[in-house]
């Protein structure tokens, strides 16, 4: 399938198909790669979308502190 190139701001994009979006199961982000010169566009993994708000949590439940140039938690 060939898409045309789209002027978007100042980038350039692609629209993708409705169906290309649903059969490959895509929601909110996408993880996007090169290889080969070759874009590759898969769906995110899950195990990495919750590792801001887990920071955030082990933050709140102990606040980070230095002492003598050494991270402490």
């Amino acid at each position: 399938m060939r898409v045309k190139l789209v002027k978007i701001g100042n980038s350039t994009g692609i629209r993708l198909p409705k169906n290309v979006i649903q059969d490959c199961g895509f929601e909110g982000e996408v993880e996007l790669s090169v290889q080969n010169k070759n874009v590759i566009l898969s769906s995110p993994k899950e195990g990495r979308t919750a590792w801001a708000e887990l920071f955030q949590e082990s933050i709140r439940q102990k606040p980070v502190q230095e002492k003598g140039g050494e991270w402490e938690w």
